[in-house]
């Protein structure tokens, strides 16, 4: 087998890639001042602490950020950010496509900021930020940092899908 005929599925370039569209636009808000919208208690390790102790049972946690560090919980939460980046992409890219068979770069935005539900109605919850976050220390940060990185990673799917997907002609 030569590395030529292994074909890999176009939400593996097109999700890492907004994944990290949706990180560089969380650090970049991050570093604009103080008043930018950014946490220190929402972060890879945190995912990952809370991936751990998912596979083991425990779901709810009450403040996740006083707990002890559990080994790999950065790598974890890395590689869980990621795999669900290629995950929430393919479920983007399957609906079939209408009209030109094009995309369209706003389809794909607000399909990103939707995928903020996880972490509004899921993560948060599970480690006791509560819905939206609003139990969180940084309440009033949790939001718009979801938000921008969500929206981040919608338009990363919107600039860099068309440069993995193959346009096939209409019938």
């Amino acid at each position: 087998m030569d590395l030529q005929s292994i074909r890999i599925p176009a939400c593996v370039p097109v999700g890492v890639l907004a994944t990290i569209t949706m990180d560089v636009a969380m650090v970049a808000a991050g570093r604009l001042g103080e008043s930018a919208p950014t946490s220190d208690r929402y972060g890879p390790d945190v995912i990952g602490r809370w991936v751990t102790d998912s596979v083991r049972g425990r779901w709810r946690h009450g403040n996740i950020t006083r707990e002890p560090a559990r080994r790999g919980e950065l790598a974890l939460g890395l590689l869980t950010h990621y795999v669900t980046g290629i995950v929430l992409t393919q479920v983007y890219l399957l609906p079939p496509r209408r009209g030109t068979g094009r995309r369209r770069f706003l389809g794909a935005t607000a399909f990103g900021i939707a995928t903020a539900v996880a972490p509004f109605f899921v993560l948060f919850p599970s480690i006791a930020y509560g819905l939206f976050g609003h139990r969180s220390s940084d309440a009033a940060r949790v939001i718009p940092i979801t938000l921008i990185g969500h929206t981040a990673f919608g338009v990363g799917i919107g600039l860099t899908e068309p440069c993995f997907t193959v346009r096939r002609p209409r019938p």
